[in-house]
């Protein structure tokens, strides 16, 4: 595989988002005194150095308020010592506890001094401790893909439990090819799917759905076989499947093919895998005649809750020349799919840590460790449709635990017409 670079252009951070310089310097002051009092009060109890199920015993704590005091004291940031603390009250117990062990007046006082300007911190600049936490984190950046990480895994549990479905990765990948009739017009194919997808609990729809335009003209609304849409939405993809392949029901509605999954499969140990191939001859267009809307959107929204997202944008040399994507996240929950030219939608961009990387060039040398055909599917689809794989370079956005309802894009820059 080709060597990677990272692209520079992660989700734009909103500035009225981010913590005002006086106040993270407050904070630093805060986490600094407190770290040097816990410091103090456990270099002043015998037997150190301490060990989290020791140091519960000795200071009459659980073992849990003890690791974090230990992993605390051991930070020199000042904020990494207030996230990894635990909150003010315990500290105030830990104090009285350790004066009550013979440990001496001034270290207890300190620590409680600091556990109060921690409490009055929390109080007054952020109202909870989740909430102090979210602001500190985007000071660490270690801590910030922590505590994202383990808000998008509650969710991702959750909604596997309300929509009743989950699956192990969500598969978008966009080929941005040339036009054979119209050197203005690029061919746009998309590969999607769903590797070990589950229903969790019967009684639940599993569907959703891809826009599907033949000849510009909207199907109507005949049941019908998967493999009998006309143009070929589906290719035998089977052999790709590390479960056996979703039989799915398909059904057009208007201008889109709507997929469902049949209610016999059921419960964890029922996984199947889905691969849909849309392909739409010049679909867009190389430039762009409004200013105002110089970018195209090529996005991602996962159908049902994933482990992970992997969404991959291959682009022929001749399309978008030396230009890389950038990458945005929405929140669609209130006006829907955005469009990114749309500066009223700016409110609803979503700033998380995730980035979009290089994969280098020639699609026969992409892999994944989430797909382990993952090559020789991009080969099979290079075939069927022509494509010269040289002359492809890779962007790669992969998401653990993306978010169900929220639209991952990236988008080129085009030049004006």
């Amino acid at each position: 595989m080709a060597p990677k670079r990272s692209q520079a252009s992660p989700t734009a951070s909103d500035p009225e988002n981010e913590p005002s310089s006086s106040l993270v310097e407050r904070l630093r002051v805060i986490g600094e005194d407190l770290g040097s009092s816990l410091r103090g009060v456990l270099d002043g109890l015998p037997g150190g150095p301490h060990r989290p199920g020791r140091l519960a015993q000795t200071l009459g704590v659980n073992r849990a308020t003890a690791s974090k005091v230990l992993t605390a004291a051991s930070k020199r940031d000042p904020l990494e010592v207030l996230h990894q603390s635990p909150g003010p009250e315990p500290l105030r117990r830990l104090a009285a506890s350790a004066h009550d062990r013979g440990v001496g007046v001034d270290a207890t006082s300190a620590l409680t001094a600091a556990a109060d300007a921690f409490d009055l911190a929390i109080r007054e600049e952020a109202g909870t401790r989740p909430a102090l936490d979210a602001l500190i984190t985007s000071e660490l950046p270690g801590a910030r893909e922590r505590f994202e990480l383990a808000s998008k895994y509650a969710v991702f549990k959750g909604l596997s439990q309300l929509k009743g479905v989950q699956a192990d990765l969500w598969l978008g990948v966009a080929v941005l090819s040339p036009a054979a009739d119209d050197p203005q017009r690029i061919d746009l194919t998309w590969l999607n799917g769903a590797v070990a997808m589950r229903r969790m609990r019967p009684g639940v729809t599993v569907r959703f759905a891809y826009r599907h335009l033949r000849d510009g003209v909207p199907g109507g609304g005949d049941d019908m076989a998967a493999s009998e849409w006309p143009g070929g939405g589906v290719l035998p993809l089977d052999r790709f499947c590390e479960n056996p392949p979703a039989r799915l029901e398909a059904r057009r509605v208007d201008d889109t093919i709507q997929y469902t999954l049949p209610d016999d499969v059921l419960g964890p140990k029922r996984a199947v895998d889905m691969f849909v191939v849309d392909h739409h001859p010049a679909a867009m267009s190389r430039t762009a005649a409004d200013p105002e809307r110089r970018r195209n959107s090529l996005f991602v929204e996962p159908a049902i809750p994933s482990a992970a997202l992997l969404f991959d944008v291959l682009v022929h040399d001749e399309v978008f020349p030396g230009v890389d994507p950038r990458l945005f996240l929405f929140d669609t929950g209130y006006d829907g799919i955005a469009d990114v030219n749309d500066r009223s939608r700016d409110a609803d961009r979503v700033d998380l840590a995730e980035r979009v990387e290089f994969l280098g060039t020639d699609l026969r040398r992409f892999t994944s460790p989430d797909l382990p055909r993952y090559g020789a599917l991009l080969e099979h689809l290079a075939d069927r449709f022509g494509w010269s794989a040289e002359r492809y370079r890779g962007f790669r956005t992969r998401i653990q635990y993306p978010v169900h309802g929220w639209q991952v894009c990236q988008s080129f820059e085009r030049p004006l017409a």
